[in-house]
C-alpha cells in the first residue's frame, strides 16, 4: 500500500479521510497545514508539517499527494497548490467514495473527489482537481471544467456543461442543456433556466 499525504486539515480533509480509509488504497501519512498545526491528529493521522515541507516529503520517498482543501470562495488556493504540487513531482489520484456511481465510460481528471453517494453519469467528464461533493449529481453527457465544485446535493442535468473554477451550491439544479460559465458561482438552492455568462454571482431562478 502506497503513502499519501493530504493537504489541509479542516472539514473536506475529514472527509477524504473516510474515504481513503473505506477504500484500502492508500496509506494516510498525515496532514500538511500551512498554519503549523503539528502536534494536531484526527483518526490518529497527525499533522506532519506545512507547505514548505512538501519537497521533504517527497525526498522521503512520499510520491501521492491530495489536495483537501475546498473551495473558499475561489480556487485559487486549489490551483497554486497543484502547480506547486506538479512541480515538485507528486502524483494527484482520483479519489472516489465506495457509495458513488460512476458510469464506467465518464471521465474524471486528477485531483478529483467525488464524494458519498455522488453520480456521475453515461458520457460525463470531470476534469481535473474537481470536488463532486456528497450526493451531487452529473448526468448524462455532462462536462465538469477542471478546478470546479459541486456542493451537496447540486444537480447538473442532462448535457449542462460547467466551466472551469466555478462553485455550484448546494441542492442547485442546473436544468438539461444548460452553460454555466467558468469563475461563476451559483448559490445554495438557485435553479437556473438560461446560461450563465463568466464571473457570475446567481441565486433564486436564473431565467
Amino acid at each position: 500500500m502506497e503513502d499519501i499525504i493530504l493537504i489541509g486539515f479542516g472539514g473536506h480533509a475529514k472527509v477524504v479521510t473516510d474515504t481513503i480509509e473505506e477504500s484500502g488504497r492508500y496509506r494516510i501519512a498525515g496532514y500538511i497545514e500551512k498554519n503549523n498545526l503539528q502536534g494536531e491528529s484526527y483518526r490518529g493521522y497527525p499533522v506532519i508539517g506545512n507547505d514548505d515541507d512538501l519537497q521533504k516529503l517527497y525526498d522521503q520517498g512520499i510520491r501521492n499527494a491530495f489536495v483537501t482543501v475546498g473551495f473558499m470562495g475561489t480556487s485559487d488556493v486549489r490551483r497554486e497548490l497543484y502547480r506547486r504540487l506538479k512541480q515538485i513531482g507528486y502524483t494527484l489520484p482520483v479519489i472516489v467514495d465506495e457509495s458513488a456511481v460512476v458510469a464506467r465510460d465518464a471521465a474524471l481528471g486528477e485531483g478529483t473527489y467525488v464524494g458519498k453517494n455522488a453520480v456521475i453519469n453515461a458520457n460525463a467528464a470531470v476534469g481535473k482537481m474537481c470536488i463532486i461533493n456528497t450526493a451531487a449529481v452529473v448526468e448524462h453527457d455532462g462536462t465538469v471544467g477542471e478546478f470546479s465544485h459541486l456542493a451537496i446535493g447540486s444537480i447538473l442535468c442532462g448535457n449542462v456543461a460547467v466551466g472551469t473554477d466555478t462553485f455550484v451550491g448546494a441542492n442547485a439544479t442546473v436544468i438539461q442543456g444548460i452553460t454555466v460559465g467558468s469563475r461563476t458561482v451559483i448559490g445554495a438552492g438557485t435553479v437556473v433556466l438560461s446560461h450563465v455568462p463568466d464571473k457570475q454571482t446567481v441565486y433564486g431562478v436564473w431565467k
